[in-house]
């Protein structure tokens, strides 16, 4: 023990000797990969953290690598979570984007604050209740987050807003404000705090590689602290450095509604008293206290203030005022939050169209309805089991209201389902069409066999003679028919405004990230103006790498040559564009004479385009096949889950994605393929869109709704003669 002691001391003394070495790698080496993320910033849609630079960050990056005294002020941060990342309000998902991006800006902005009074450390020091307060955020630990708030500011401590922040989503409830909010019962210590789960398991792991893991018994939050203090002591002796002190679990039921009231009015108070300015995280923190109040109208008032005052509105904004109007099922307000989220040139999500249909399940029109499910229809694709649920309890729950659609035109009825209605009846009263209006047998079969349907019976009045069935679990046919809903679905695509706004998007974020290589990416769209519009994109690297993950594997330009082949002849007369890096045009299997001969093939006829150095050639093939509009369709199993994508408007790309990219498979099984091998066109075959989009329809042929659930079936919701 004590010769490995004096070998360690040895080893750190050596170690010193060449630290300005060691900084100056270090400090070369971050400031490349700092350039590299200003290539690819965070999603435009990333709550952005206030006061934050590339400046500062690389600063702080470098306070984490050298020196203990800033080491110790340091945690890894929180994944940033998207604006609208809000779970739906039936599985009481809280909004933790606050938790992803306030606590991250905190730490990072706290490297360049400094303390005062009794608890201020020396210059470049961080108080090391700093770093406890963010840990204590993570695992959801309010009291001890509290307490060490409450010790630093007795001492004439200073904090500045980000970590504040931090603070107020802690006492918001943090994942769980929703469930405070509309009273439901708060979820365990091991499902509210999915970041001490982490720390946990990452611990596990890490106990387990040094056989310090354990006997493997116990559970619960015992484990779960030994795996916390296992992890933090394993990387503070990998870095030669002395462990930190250790942040306690939350123990005991999670903190009542009081106590969360009282610490936010601490923390607002330290603010005001502290001539802190507040910024948008801070709105939504107050936006959530008095939905934590009950006073829908204030909650929605701090919204509307941070948009006055000039700092960014997302929608989580919006969503505590949502939940209290949804809870008084006040309609009129929940539209009026609608067209305040539209005035910000927002795109609702599911979670926003969810509330929305909420309060319209409780108290609002058909019309209502109607015209929230024609928006859906053009801005999501599948909806979440819960969602779809607010659809059905509309017709379940409120038959005098669904009845309205079999009324006239003029009296608020809906126009084609009041002619259809009348155009049955007519049918029916003459024999002609008895099937037509009643359940066949065959709607029967599909209804006994996806589970029972239910029924809003008609009333006298409007409508009457006529009813609505919710029928789950339906099932549709490769070609879009529907047995039970009677009706076939149709393909949904964007509108001619929506391409061109798509494009230029695209357009736009490319030369963003190519910096200052952006003109390659005006020579292309050049090139694209004389020689486009084209029909199909092929993602050449895709295919080249298709099923070579094996030892000698490569890019396959073969497989290149017979997709190729394979979409001539499929698509006779059709503009093919096969697209590839620059780099491969160059490597040593391109220069084969067969290679060679069809890559002249395609240039003669504009049919290739070699994407230049330093460019993500995605942008490249996705410009091109939105520039193609309807006709557009790429060829890639591309699953196009890149971040990239993500900065481009949902509503946008996912139906898009849905409706114009054709995926592929080899067309024989290995060692299934006939004597010699495929012939030309022959080595895949292709996989294409389905020739409807699933998304929210009404049926032309029978009025019916369809909706389409994630993971599930669809919900359908049949209008039908009652009797």
């Amino acid at each position: 023990m004590l010769l490995s002691r004096r070998v360690a001391a040895l080893a750190h003394a050596t170690f010193a000797r060449h630290l300005p070495l060691r900084s100056w790698f270090i400090r070369s080496h971050i400031s490349e990969r700092a350039s590299a993320c200003r290539r690819f910033p965070p999603p435009a849609c990333t709550a952005p953290v206030a006061g934050q630079d590339d400046s500062a960050a690389l600063d702080d990056i470098l306070d984490f690598g050298m020196g203990e005294e800033s080491e110790q002020g340091q945690e890894a941060p929180l994944a940033k979570r998207q604006r609208t990342g809000d779970g739906p309000a039936a599985h009481g998902a809280g909004d933790a984007g606050a938790a992803g991006a306030q606590p991250n800006g905190a730490q990072q902005n706290q490297g360049n604050q400094k303390g005062q009074g009794a608890g201020a450390q020396r210059k470049g020091r961080k108080d090391p209740r700093i770093p406890a307060m963010q840990q204590a955020v993570k695992v959801n630990n309010l009291k001890h987050a509290m307490k060490l708030f409450g010790e630093l500011v007795a001492e004439g401590g200073s904090l500045q807003t980000p970590i504040i922040n931090s603070l107020m989503y802690l006492a918001c409830g943090a994942e769980q404000w929703e469930r405070y909010v509309r009273g439901l019962p708060l979820l365990s210590l091991a499902e509210a705090a999915p970041a001490a789960l982490a720390v946990a398991a990452t611990g596990a792991r890490a106990g387990a590689a040094t056989g310090e893991g354990g006997d493997g018994g116990g559970g619960g939050e015992a484990e779960m602290a030994e795996a916390q203090e296992a992890t933090q002591q394993q990387q503070q002796q990998r870095k030669g450095k002395p462990a930190k002190p250790l942040t306690p679990l939350p123990e005991g039921p999670p903190p009542p509604r009081e106590e969360l009231l009282a610490a936010m009015d601490e923390l607002w108070s330290y603010m005001g008293t502290a001539g802190l300015q507040p910024d948008q995280a801070t709105y939504l923190a107050l936006a959530r206290l008095e939905a934590l109040k009950g006073n829908a109208q204030a909650s929605l008032q701090w919204a509307v203030e941070c948009g006055k005052m000039g700092k960014p509105v997302q929608l989580r904004l919006f969503h505590p005022a949502q939940v209290c109007y949804c809870m008084s099922s006040d309609v009129a307000q929940l539209h009026h939050i609608d067209d305040l989220i539209a005035s910000h040139r927002l795109d609702n999500t599911e979670y926003e169209y969810a509330r929305l249909l909420e309060g319209i399940a409780a108290a609002g029109t058909y019309a209502q309805l109607r015209a929230v499910l024609v928006r859906m229809q053009a801005d999501l694709n599948e909806l979440s089991p819960a969602t779809a649920d607010f659809i059905a309890a509309f017709f379940e729950r409120s038959a005098a209201a669904a009845q309205q659609a079999f009324a006239p035109v003029e009296q608020g009825g809906c126009p084609g389902l009041a002619g259809l209605a009348a155009h049955i009846s007519a049918a029916c009263d003459g024999g002609a069409a008895a099937a037509a209006a009643a359940p066949t047998a065959a709607d029967g079969a599909d209804t006994e066999a996806n589970g029972a349907g239910t029924e809003a019976a008609a009333g006298e009045g409007a409508g009457g003679g006529w009813r609505w069935r919710v029928l789950r679990g339906v099932s549709v046919a490769e070609d879009g028919q529907c047995q039970a809903a009677g009706g076939s679905l149709k393909v949904i695509d964007l509108e001619d405004k929506d391409w061109e706004a798509f494009a230029t998007a695209i357009g736009e974020l490319a030369r963003k990230n190519m910096g200052q290589r952006s003109g390659d990416f005006d020579t292309f769209v050049q090139w694209y103006d004389r020689n486009g519009p084209y029909d199909i994109l092929v993602d050449a690297a895709n295919v080249a790498f298709f099923g070579q993950n094996f030892e000698g594997g490569g890019f396959n330009w073969r497989q290149v040559q017979d997709m190729v082949e394979l979409l001539k002849t499929r698509f006779e007369g059709k503009k093919i564009l096969v697209m590839v890096h620059r780099k491969r045009v160059n490597d040593q299997e391109a220069r084969a004479p067969h290679v060679q001969s069809f890559l002249e093939k395609l240039r003669r006829t504009k049919s290739f385009y070699n994407t230049p150095p330093g460019a993500n050639d995605d942008w490249f093939w996705l410009y091109a096949c939105v520039r193609s509009k309807h006709n557009g369709l790429l060829v890639s199993n591309d699953e196009l889950r890149d971040h990239i994508f993500s900065l481009l408007r949902p509503k946008h790309f996912l139906k898009w994605k849905q409706r114009h990219i054709a995926h592929y498979a080899f067309a024989y099984p290995q060692g299934a393929a006939p004597p010699g091998g495929p012939g030309p066109g022959k080595l895949f075959a292709l996989q294409m869109p389905h020739p409807y989009t699933a998304c929210v329809q009404q049926l032309a042929e029978s009025g019916a709704w369809m909706v389409p659930i994630a993971g599930v079936a669809w919900l359908a919701v049949k209008p039908e003669r009652a009797g």
